[in-house]
């Protein structure tokens, strides 16, 4: 048997943690933290990086100087820019008398994050989101822009109800893409196939931040004789309940992982539920024989593979990232798991003409279909890259179609 699913998971930090929300931040995060997020952003748009990846590496870096409060604030920044993105870009474009694209990148990452408070964290004062996003820039090594920076942010934060938009009638694509904040080529598209009202409650969805779900991990046991729900409400104050698919469990907010047992033992992992779903799909136990994880990085599938009775002795698992394997080795060692075989490269050429009884294949996709917690796939993401998916997706299927052992 062979199975597709598109869902992407993140084992460590969500990416989504309370992004596309008015916040109840505290004012006491201050200068660092604006910096940390001017740097991930750069680094998201110009190296076209994932943001959680981007976010982790700067957060291991600063671990010594950040509370999870301040780690909190950050993600809001990050992931509510470029949810936004293409709106605060609009409303810089009536600010300045050049092109906006025209800025040094860490210049308009800091307008772009200072816009971002001024507008959609009511508990951030004015005041703040500019002079600390102005101290931040100097953090950054882009110093001689502060008072660039600093005037344009106080003449948005004056004018902040009052920028035109594209009209709604006779420039339809440009304003869906301004007032939800999605590309025009994407707009277009969807337009095409998508009735208005419907396409204005999808755009409007991909801004909303998505739930927060985590797999229990039955094999691996907790510190205490309690639930997981239980245990972490009583360790670390978070309310969750549990849904109909029974390893699955909704929290209101991720833990803090750096002090959560229950994690460092691989009791729990951050799995969506339609990935959930899916690999509750393929037989348990031995009934599957061999089972092939064709793209399994970062290793949430195999995982629950292992957790539904398939023995790790049986499972081979497939990476072509040298990056991801690095995280897939990680998350299996955390929860204790070890792999018949772990190859890297393409999964056509490293298995050959072997046979496997069960193939699980999350294959490579524009990630268009998760945009809610993955954001930066709108500003990633270019027209030919949807076909050249759906290519690479169709070799990988034919290839490893002709991988399933009869019968």
């Amino acid at each position: 048997m062979i199975f597709l699913f598109e869902c992407r998971l993140s084992l460590a930090y969500d990416p989504a943690v309370g992004a596309g929300r008015r916040t109840l931040m505290s004012t006491r995060i201050g200068t660092l933290s604006r910096a940390i997020a001017i740097d991930a952003l750069n680094h998201v748009l110009t190296r076209r990086q994932h943001a959680d990846v981007v976010l982790e590496k700067l957060f291991s870096h600063h671990a010594a100087e950040l509370r999870p409060l301040d780690r909190a604030f950050v993600f809001e920044i990050v992931y509510g820019s470029l949810r936004w993105l293409s709106k605060m870009d609009w409303i810089m474009s009536h600010m300045l008398d050049r092109p906006f694209a025209s800025l040094d990148p860490r210049v308009a990452c800091a307008l772009r994050i200072g816009a971002y408070q001024i507008f959609y964290m009511d508990r951030v004062p004015d005041r703040a989101a500019v002079s600390e996003t102005v101290e931040a820039i100097k953090k950054v090594g882009a110093g001689n822009a502060a008072s660039f920076v600093n005037a344009i942010l106080r003449r948005v934060a004056r004018k902040a109800e009052y920028f035109p938009k594209p009209d709604r009638e006779s420039d339809t694509a440009n304003y869906l893409s301004v007032q939800f904040a999605h590309p025009v080529w994407m707009v277009e598209r969807w337009m095409k196939h998508i009735p208005f009202d419907r396409l204005e409650h999808l755009l409007a969805g991909n801004n909303k931040a998505p739930p927060i779900t985590l797999r229990r991990i039955g094999k691996r046991p907790l510190p205490t004789d309690e639930d997981l729900a239980a245990w972490l409400l009583r360790t670390q104050g978070i309310q969750s309940e549990w849904l109909p698919l029974k390893t699955a469990l909704r929290v209101e907010r991720l833990p803090d992982f750096g002090r959560c047992e229950a994690f460092r033992n691989g009791c729990f992992i951050v799995q969506d539920v339609a990935a959930q779903i899916a690999v509750g799909l393929v037989r348990n136990g031995a009934e599957c024989g061999r089972v092939l994880d064709a793209c399994s990085a970062p290793g949430g599938k195999s995982l629950a593979l292992w957790d539904q009775g398939v023995e790790g002795s049986d499972l081979v698992l497939a990476e072509s990232s040298q990056k991801r394997i690095s995280l897939l080795k990680q998350n299996l060692e955390r929860v204790g798991v070890e792999p018949a075989e772990i190859l890297q490269g393409d999964v056509l050429a490293q298995i050959g003409e072997r046979k496997f009884d069960t193939i699980l294949l999350d294959a490579p996709c524009s990630a268009l279909g998760v945009i809610r917690r993955h954001p930066e796939s709108k500003w990633q993401r270019v027209p030919q890259d949807i076909e050249h998916c759906a290519q690479e997706q169709r070799r990988l299927l034919d290839g490893l179609a002709a991988a399933v052992r009869p019968g």
